[in-house]
């Protein structure tokens, strides 16, 4: 594991801004990070409209040298001892490089490659943003990211989909691990990040119409990036389906032992999947 922190160059890098938003020094400053790291970020925000969704990022990051501080005292804490941590976790360390950097809105944890190595980006405009600067938000944020690593490294990554349906049963099935994993090592199975203004309680209330809703979209096709992502919800609330595919991911682990876990095809995923939603409805 390498951890590359960029805080330095990062307040640099806004020291030579001042109050305006310098691309050609900021593409300077991606650059001397690692190889391909540029041409990666670029190539991603173009998806984005510049002036409405990274710009007023940017700026508010200029504006919030406090939390640019809590941000990086809390990556300094989480990813300490974080190889020796991980080992006992899951008895192997992960071979993966964690940066923290000043991105374009790309994501506040980003699993990629760069140099064919596996890449944790983390992107401190975008965690200044949600409010994960603090320390419980970091952990979450990184153990997550690191579970999508652990199921790179071991099993695998599925990122082309034939329907609707692979698409957001795969998603169900790895944000399920990563979720696993960052329960695994907070040290606590009913640990979600996502907890606040009574999340989990909501989750645990409705979990069955959640199972039964996330199955009958499955078997129509549809789409079901409402239960993924902050900026989406399901009846008010984000974020469900990680809660959805963690204990969907606890369920199967009580007959798969991890080695073969982390290894299924779609196929299976979604047959466990209708299995374990029949169980619940029982």
């Amino acid at each position: 594991m390498k951890i590359i922190d960029t805080y330095p160059e990062i307040i640099a890098l806004l020291d030579k801004m001042g109050d305006t938003v310098d691309m050609s020094l900021h593409e300077s400053y991606v650059r001397q990070i690692l190889d391909g790291l540029c041409e990666k970020v670029k190539n991603d925000a173009t998806i984005y409209d510049f002036d409405k969704d990274i710009l007023p990022i940017l700026d508010l990051t200029i504006r919030n040298r406090e939390k640019l501080k809590k941000a990086h005292d809390s990556f300094l804490e989480v990813v300490q001892d974080l190889s020796e941590r991980i080992e006992a976790a899951i008895g192997m360390d992960l071979d993966v490089d964690i940066i923290l950097y000043l991105g374009l809105c790309n994501g506040a944890g980003w699993v990629t490659k760069l140099n064919t190595r596996p890449t944790v980006l983390l992107g401190i405009e975008k965690i200044i943003e949600l409010k994960w600067h603090e320390l419980v938000e970091m952990r979450g944020l990184i153990y997550h990211e690191l579970g999508h690593v652990w199921h790179m490294s071991v099993g695998a990554i599925f990122e082309e989909f034939e329907s609707e349906r692979e698409r957001y049963i795969l998603q169900l099935y790895q944000e399920g691990i990563a979720m696993y994993f960052e329960q695994l090592m907070a040290g606590d199975f009913n640990y979600y990040h996502q907890d606040k203004n009574g999340w989990l309680d909501w989750c645990l209330s409705n979990k069955h119409e959640l199972n039964v809703e996330y199955m009958r979209r499955l078997e129509a096709d549809e789409s079901a990036q409402d239960f993924f992502g902050d900026w989406c919800d399901y009846k008010g609330r984000s974020d469900v389906g990680y809660f959805l595919g963690c204990e969907f991911v606890k369920a199967m682990s009580e007959e798969y032992p991890f080695s073969k876990l982390l290894r299924l095809d779609v196929c299976t995923v979604y047959e466990e999947f209708q299995r374990y939603v029949r169980k619940q409805c029982e």
